[in-house]
């Protein structure tokens, strides 16, 4: 009786393992994870690690929007602006191409404070 009260437990323990794996994987998207990042104070863009999957991210809550310029090699780049402003979630998209610099912009009431990177290979 022991015995299968033991082997009960160790099949319930590796179920919940599992299942709890299962819940972090599915709780980020595949690009969750930036590559390179260019900041403009707190607002970012980012490049994933595939090189053509961006992000954009408006993390201030100043008013000022964020947009990036995004260039691929050999091909059409193009902008990106995160739409919701600091609300929660960026803009994103992907490009056919490798991103091989970009150039992040905070839209102020004075012009746009820009930064431009190439992006490390």
């Amino acid at each position: 009786m022991k015995i299968n009260a033991i082997k009960a437990s160790a099949r319930l323990a590796s179920v919940l393992a599992g299942v709890s794996m299962f819940a972090v994987a599915t709780a980020f998207p595949a690009h969750a994870a930036s590559y390179y990042r260019l900041y403009e104070g707190s607002d970012y863009a980012g490049v994933g690690a595939d090189r053509s999957w961006v992000e954009v991210c408006d993390m201030e809550r100043d008013g000022n929007g964020v947009s990036a310029t995004f260039y691929v090699k050999n091909g059409q780049g193009g902008t990106v602006r995160d739409g919701n402003g600091s609300s929660g979630g960026c803009g994103n998209a992907s490009f056919s191409g490798t991103i091989i610099a970009l150039e992040l912009c905070e839209l102020q009431l004075t012009g746009p404070l820009c930064e431009y990177r190439t992006v490390p290979s």
